[in-house]
């Protein structure tokens, strides 16, 4: 009995000797590995704020002066390259120690990891590149006196990343033709909706500016009409009316207004304090 647990002693402690060099190996592997990953995510780190540096000198007091890596980008890609760094080297010292099986699933990691890098790096691109249309798209919604511009902004920026998302999505290996058919639905529904948001809103619009051409074709400026209950002198013909001199000042007329009213044209010269 006690022989034989001698035995098993001494086949593991030559099991552990034999591949003690090898556990050693692996150990300074691992410590090389950290170190390396330390150093390139510190390179990265370093190259990123001089990129920012040198972006606020060139772009100082021009409209482009926010575009810059945020610290948020900063941390991603520093983790990104650590821990791609390390999983090289694990896999190398996985290997090196023995374990087949473990080795064979990194290695296949390993293999696939380029299309995942890719396709992180594809998507903060987009993030990057919205942030930048955003800010440009409000700020020239803003100078034109547009509305929500905002809102236009943050579509923008929305519309890069969903685009930079599904990019990313199919070099990592996903199949997005189901979401590529989603966001395809999505947007002609939004399409839709704005289209008939604008008919329903420009349709009054769209009926003045026709009017008004017709109206051109029937009377001039310095005639005296009356238009339902308004009586008045036309002083001009806007876009989308006429301008009249009523005795109570100047009246703005919706051109669309004189073809569902009854539309006179006085031929007889008037006082003007008669009209």
């Amino acid at each position: 009995m006690f022989e034989s647990i001698q035995l098993q002693t001494m086949e593991v402690l030559s099991t552990i000797i034999a591949h003690l060099p090898n556990v050693i190996g692996s150990v300074f592997l691992l410590i090389a590995g950290w170190l390396l990953a330390r150093f390139l995510r510190m390179v990265i780190t370093r190259l990123i704020r001089t990129l920012n540096g040198l972006l606020d000198r060139q772009l100082r007091g021009s409209n482009l002066s926010f575009v810059r890596i945020s610290g948020a980008t900063e941390t991603l890609l520093g983790f990104v390259v650590f821990w791609s760094t390390m999983l090289v080297f694990v896999t190398i010292a996985v290997g090196l120690v023995g374990f087949s099986a473990a080795a064979a699933w990194l290695d296949r990691l390993v293999v696939f990891m380029p299309s995942l890098v890719t396709g992180g790096l594809i998507i903060v691109v987009s993030y990057i590149l919205g942030t930048i249309a955003r800010h440009l798209v409000q700020h020239a919604a803003a100078a034109t006196d547009i509305a929500r511009a905002g809102l236009f902004g943050q579509i923008a920026q929305v519309s890069f990343l969903i685009i930079g998302v599904v990019i990313g999505l199919g070099q990592i290996g996903v199949d997005v033709s189901f979401l590529v058919i989603l966001l395809a639905i999505g947007f002609a529904a939004v399409l839709a909706g704005f289209s008939l948001a604008f008919g329903l809103g420009a349709r009054q619009m769209v009926q003045n500016l026709i009017a008004v051409r017709h109206l051109k074709q029937l009377v001039r400026q310095g005639q005296i009409v009356e238009i339902g209950a308004d009586r008045g002198r036309i002083l001009e013909f806007s876009s989308t009316g006429l301008v009249l001199e009523t005795p109570d000042g100047r009246k703005l007329i919706p051109a669309s207004l004189c073809m569902e009213q009854p539309f006179s044209v006085i031929t007889r010269e008037l006082k003007d304090e008669q009209l």
